[in-house]
């Protein structure tokens, strides 16, 4: 298990200090913190993830592929509990190989590649999805792409063919 705070601050609902000072230093957020200690006490401390972002109306987790099950639960009992809570849709992406969280990311939609193109500006993941997949998207091509950007540390386009 791997959660962003300390084992006590998820069991207690308190932050100690070093937690604290994570938070602070924008090491965490107030979701990842939020999320950690849900998620210990909705599965007695098994599950761990990598981070967590918010979007208008989603919420992204990272979590390791041996995690994701867990995340999700029994007939998706987890997701469901976590979606009232923040009130937004939950999505689990697995992290590890890059290629295949942008794929599941994007997944029913279908990646056609992934390359990675050096521009002036720096470097570029450029992600082409199947133009007859446009509407299968279910987030909004700006999100997408921020999503990918934090995937990968670097800008990311969308690019549809």
């Amino acid at each position: 298990m791997s959660l962003l705070i300390c084992e006590i601050c998820a069991k207690s609902g308190v932050l100690c200090s070093a937690c604290e000072k994570k938070l602070q230093e924008n090491k965490v957020s107030k979701l990842e913190v939020e999320l950690s200690q849900i998620l210990y006490k909705i599965t007695n401390g098994e599950v761990g993830f990598d981070r967590a972002l918010s979007l208008d109306d989603t919420v992204i987790i990272f979590a390791k592929k041996d995690d994701i099950g867990k995340i999700i639960g029994r007939k998706g009992a987890h997701i469901k509990d976590l979606s009232k809570k923040f009130k937004k849709q939950i999505r689990v992406i697995g992290t590890g190989n890059l290629r295949d969280a942008i794929v599941d990311f994007i997944a029913p939609a279908r990646v056609k590649e992934i390359n990675r193109v050096y521009k002036p500006e720096g470097e570029v993941y450029r992600v082409k999805v199947d133009v007859q997949d446009k509407d299968k998207l279910r987030m909004k091509t700006g999100e997408i792409q921020k999503i990918i950007s934090l995937l990968t540390n670097s800008n990311a386009e969308l690019i549809f063919e």
